[in-house]
């Protein structure tokens, strides 16, 4: 299937960041400031604050600050392959139906290209999806867009490391 154009699918995650980084190079907007694709700087270090607050509201099930940090778009593939949305998992969370007891990263990078910031991290978490214990490392990407004065993470990816 190389090469060949599939129709009636959902655009890939590379397609929906190669149409925010045009869209985020395209506009100015009052954040922190970096180079492009710059690994430190302001706006790397508000994104890594911001995600590691989101591992934060996980362990204390807070909804309503992981609804902030969350676009209404976000969709993520996860560590088995099914795709979740933003609806999904603060229901889940809420519900009790999902439980995160540690969350950790190891390994961090971010890159940020204007409104834009892609990090790649190890995470190590455990906890309870529907009262069947997971743990384990996975890789993953978390891309956010700045809007209204914050990062919000729009879509992620997860990897197991076996």
């Amino acid at each position: 299937m190389e090469g060949r154009t599939v129709t009636g699918r959902r655009p890939s995650a590379l397609a929906l960041l190669s149409f925010l980084l045009a869209i985020g190079s395209a506009r100015g907007v009052d954040r922190p400031a970096a180079a492009s694709g710059a690994p430190g700087g302001a706006a790397a270090d508000s994104v890594r604050a911001a995600e590691q607050a989101r591992g934060r509201a996980l362990v204390q099930a807070d909804t309503t600050a992981l609804s902030r940090m969350i676009a209404d778009e976000f969709v993520e593939i996860s560590r088995l392959g099914t795709l979740r949305t933003k609806a999904d998992n603060l229901r889940d969370i809420s519900s009790g139906a999902l439980k995160l007891i540690t969350v950790k990263y190891d390994s961090t990078t971010v890159r940020v290209y204007g409104d834009v910031a892609v990090l790649r991290a190890i995470a190590d978490n455990t906890g309870t999806m529907r009262g069947f214990p997971f743990s384990g490392r996975i890789w993953y990407t978390r891309v956010f867009v700045w809007r209204d004065g914050r990062w919000q993470a729009v879509t992620m990816q997860q990897t197991p490391i076996q």
